[in-house]
C-alpha cells in the first residue's frame, strides 16, 4: 500500500510539473519565436495560470509541490517526510524534461527558422538567445539584446540574490495561502489561483534579470534537454557558468528563508490566536485574565500536517449516548459549507445502524463497518476510508463503537505507521455531562463498574476531551465541570460544545483540523475487564415496517409512547441505558429519538411532516441486560405501542452480546518518525 501510494504521488508530481513547464515554458517559446505574447506581463500571466492549473490537477494526490525548492521547504517546516523528498524531486525533474521534449517536437522547425534568421549557430556564443526558450540565463538574453546590455549588467551575485529573493517571496506566499489557521487566506479552492498570481508578480520583477526560474526542476529539466539537443556548453554550464548556484542553490535557499520568515513572524502569532480561540470556546478566558480553567488550551501542541491537501482523518470516540453522531452531522454540515468534501464512517457490532441511516441524509458519503469494532477490523476501516478518499473526500470523520477504547494503540498508531498518506487529527473523545457527574465525580451510577472502566479509559487516552451537550448545563456548572476534567486529565485540551446550538463546534473543528499530532498516549488496558465491560451490555438492532390500520397515526406520539414503554420496563429491571436510538421514516418526514440514560428524558427531533400511513422504524438499543432480555423487552414494548392501531413486521433483527476484543494490531508505543513494529494480538 505504501509503495502504491508513493507511486501515485510521484505520477501526480510528474504530471503537475509537466503541465507547469509545458504551458509556462511554452509561453516563452511562443513569445520569443512567434511574438504571440507582447510584453513580459503576458508571459507572466500564462505562467501563473499554468501553476494554478497544475496545483488543481495534482494537489489532491501529492500536494502539488511541482518544485524541488518547495518540497524542501515543506520537509523543513511542514513535516513532509524526508524519505519522500528524492522521489518527489526525481518526478518533478522527469516531468520538466518530458515537457521540454514535447515543446521541442512542436516548435522544432520554427526554432531552426528563428536561428537561421538571427544568424545563430546552436552551441556557439550567442546561441543563448535561442536556448533561452528552454533553459535560463542572466541577464535575460532577449531583454539584454533589446536594451543593449552587456554581460556585466547582471553579476553572478546579483543573479543569485534575484532568484533567492523571488523564491523566498513565493514560499512566503504559498505558506500564507495554504495555512488553514490563517483566517485571512483564500481557502483551499482559491489558494492555487493566488499562488499563481504570486508567481506572476514575481516574474514581472525578476524575469528581466534572470528569466525568473524560481524552480530547480523548471530550469534543470529543460536545460538538460537543451544540452542534449545541441546547445552543449551554452546550456550546461552556460556561457558564464553559475547555473548551479543561480538556478538550483539560490531557489532552495530562498524557499527555506521565505518559509522560515512566515513561520517566525506569522505562524507564531496564529498559534497564539488559536490558543486564545480555544480558551474562548471553553468560556474560561484563561489567555486573557490569567484565571483560566483550561490551562491546556494555551499549551496545545500545534503542528502542521505532513503535506498540502492530504486527506484528513478525524476519529471521534466516546461512550454510548455521548452525542458523537449529532456532532459528526453538524461538523460535516459546516465543513461542506466551507467547500470541503466530507466522508463519514460509522461502526457497530451488527448492521442496521441508526447512525448510518441518519448520517446518509447529511449529503455526505457514508460507509458502515459492521460486525466488529474498528480496532478488531482495521482492514475494514482502512477500506472504508480509502473508498471515501478515492471518491474525492478530503476529510473523513469516523465514529467507532461507543463501548470501544484503546483507540490510540489499535487504530491511530497503525494508521500513522502504515498509511502516512493520511493526515490524522488528534483523537477526540466525547463525554456526556451526566456521565462525568455519575461516573467520575459523584460515583453514583447504575452503569456496571466494568462499563464505567471503559469510559474512564476512553477519556484517559484522548488528545481532546469534548464535553458534549454543554447547553444543558448552567454556566457555573459548566465551568466547574471543565475545571474538573482539566484537573483530572491534564494531558488533554477540554472543549465544551453543543452540537444542538453550535456552541464551541467551530473552535473544536479548527483545533482538530489544525495539524496537531494525533495519538500522543498509549494507555494500559486490562483486556479481561474491557471484555467484561462490553459483555454486560445487550445489543439490539432492529428494522420494523409499520402500517396504520385505522386511519392516520401521529408518528411523533407513537415514538414517544414506544420509548416510554421501553423506559418503564428498563426501570423495573434497574437496567442502565447506554443508548436507545430510533429513526422513524415515513417518506414525507423523519423523526430521530434518543435516550441516553434510564432516568433521563428522551429527546425527539422531527424533520418534515409525518403524515403517511406507513413508516419504517430503525431501532438500536445498548442496555445493561442480557441480549435475550432486551429482545423480549423490545418486542413487548412494540406490541403494546402498536396495539390495534398499527400493524408491524420485523424485517431485520440482530441481538447479541459483544465478544472479547481481538485487535488487528496493538502498538506498544507512540509512533514517531521511526515506528516500532506492531505487536499482533
Amino acid at each position: 500500500m505504501k509503495s502504491a501510494a508513493m507511486g501515485r504521488e510521484c505520477i501526480a508530481e510528474f504530471l503537475g510539473t509537466f503541465v507547469l513547464v509545458f504551458f509556462g515554458v511554452g509561453s516563452v517559446h511562443a513569445a520569443v519565436l512567434t511574438g504571440a505574447q507582447s510584453g513580459l506581463w503576458q508571459v507572466a500571466v500564462v505562467w501563473g495560470i499554468a501553476i494554478a492549473l497544475a496545483i488543481y490537477a495534482a494537489g489532491a494526490v501529492s500536494g502539488a509541490h511541482i518544485n524541488p525548492a518547495m518540497t524542501l521547504a515543506f520537509s523543513a517546516f511542514r513535516g513532509f517526510p524526508a524519505r519522500k523528498v528524492p522521489f518527489y524531486v526525481a518526478a518533478q525533474l522527469a516531468g520538466a524534461f518530458c515537457a521540454a521534449a514535447t515543446l521541442y517536437v512542436l516548435f522544432g522547425n520554427i526554432l531552426h527558422s528563428f536561428e537561421s534568421s538571427m544568424g545563430i549557430v546552436r552551441g556557439q556564443a550567442g546561441s543563448e538567445l535561442s536556448g533561452m526558450v528552454l533553459g535560463e540565463y542572466f541577464p535575460n538574453p532577449a531583454v539584454a539584446k533589446a536594451q543593449g546590455w552587456g554581460p556585466e549588467s547582471v553579476t553572478l551575485w546579483q543573479a543569485m540574490l534575484a532568484e533567492g529573493i523571488g523564491t523566498a517571496f513565493l514560499a512566503f506566499f504559498v505558506f500564507s495561502v495554504t495555512d488553514r489557521r490563517n483566517s485571512g487566506g483564500p481557502g483551499d479552492r482559491l489558494a492555487p489561483l493566488f499562488i499563481g498570481l504570486a508567481v506572476s508578480i514575481v516574474i514581472s520583477i525578476i524575469a528581466p534579470l534572470t528569466q525568473a526560474g524560481l524552480n530547480p526542476a523548471r530550469d534543470f529539466g529543460p536545460r538538460l534537454f537543451a544540452w542534449l539537443a545541441g546547445w552543449g556548453n551554452v546550456a550546461i554550464p552556460g556561457p558564464r557558468g553559475g547555473f548551479l548556484a543561480v538556478y538550483i542553490l539560490s531557489p532552495m535557499i530562498g524557499a527555506l528563508s521565505g518559509a522560515a520568515v512566515y513561520q517566525a513572524l506569522v505562524r507564531s502569532a496564529l498559534q497564539q490566536a488559536r490558543a486564545d480561540a480555544c480558551c474562548e470556546a471553553a468560556g474560561c478566558g484563561c489567555c486573557g485574565s490569567g484565571e483560566g480553567l483550561v490551562q491546556a488550551c494555551a499549551q496545545a501542541e500545534l503542528k502542521e500536517p505532513e503535506k498540502m491537501h492530504r486527506p484528513q482523518i478525524v476519529l471521534v470516540g466516546g461512550f454510548l449516548g455521548a452525542g458523537k453522531t449529532t456532532l459528526l452531522w453538524e461538523t460535516a454540515r459546516r465543513l461542506t459549507a466551507q467547500g470541503r468534501k466530507v466522508g463519514l464512517v460509522t461502526n457497530d457490532q451488527v448492521p442496521d445502524l441508526v447512525d448510518t441511516t441518519f448520517l446518509t441524509r447529511s449529503g455526505s458519503e457514508v460507509r458502515e463497518v459492521a460486525g466488529s469494532c474498528f480496532c478488531c477490523n482495521f482492514p475494514g476501516l482502512q477500506k472504508a476510508i480509502q473508498s471515501l478518499v478515492e471518491g474525492g473526500a478530503d476529510c473523513v470523520l469516523a465514529e467507532p463503537v461507543g463501548s470501544c477504547t484503546d483507540l490510540s494503540a489499535t487504530i491511530l498508531q497503525p494508521m500513522k505507521d502504515r498509511f502516512p498518506e493520511y493526515a490524522l487529527a488528534p483523537l477526540s473523545v466525547l463525554v456526556d455531562p451526566a456521565r462525568v457527574h455519575g461516573v467520575l465525580q459523584a460515583d453514583q451510577t447504575l452503569l456496571h463498574a466494568d462499563a464505567a472502566y471503559i469510559l474512564r479509559l476512553q477519556i484517559a487516552e484522548a488528545d481532546r476531551i469534548v464535553l458534549s451537550k454543554a447547553d444543558t448545563l448552567p454556566l457555573e456548572d459548566l465551568r466547574d465541570m471543565v475545571a474538573f476534567l482539566h484537573d483530572r486529565f491534564p494531558h488533554a485540551t477540554v472543549h465544551p460544545v453543543s452540537a444542538l446550538t453550535g456552541e464551541g463546534v467551530d473552535g473544536w473543528v479548527r483545533e482538530v483540523l489544525g495539524g496537531a499530532s494525533a495519538g500522543n498516549r498509549i494507555i494500559e488496558v486490562d483486556y479481561d475487564r474491557y471484555a467484561e465491560g462490553e459483555a454486560v451490555l445487550g445489543w439490539l438492532n432492529a428494522v420494523v415496517r409499520l402500517t396504520a390500520t385505522g386511519g392516520p397515526v401521529d408518528w411523533s406520539a407513537f415514538t414517544s409512547r414506544l420509548f416510554a414503554a421501553m423506559q418503564r420496563r428498563l426501570l423495573e429491571q434497574q437496567a442502565e441505558v447506554g443508548h436507545l436510538k430510533a429513526l422513524l421514516d415515513c417518506g414525507s418526514g423523519r423523526l430521530l429519538a434518543n435516550l441516553t440514560g434510564v432516568n433521563e428524558r428522551a429527546s425527539l427531533r422531527k424533520d418534515g411532516t409525518l403524515q403517511e400511513l406507513s413508516a419504517s422504524l430503525t431501532m438500536n438499543a445498548r442496555v445493561q441486560v442480557s441480549p435475550e432480555k432486551i429482545e423480549s423487552l423490545f418486542r413487548e414494548a412494540l406490541a403494546e405501542t402498536c396495539a390495534d392501531a398499527v400493524a408491524f413486521a420485523v424485517t431485520a433483527f440482530h441481538c447479541i452480546k459483544p465478544g472479547r476484543p481481538q485487535p488487528t494490531y496493538r502498538y506498544d508505543r507512540v509512533v514517531h518518525e521511526r515506528p516500532e513494529p506492531p505487536a499482533e494480538r
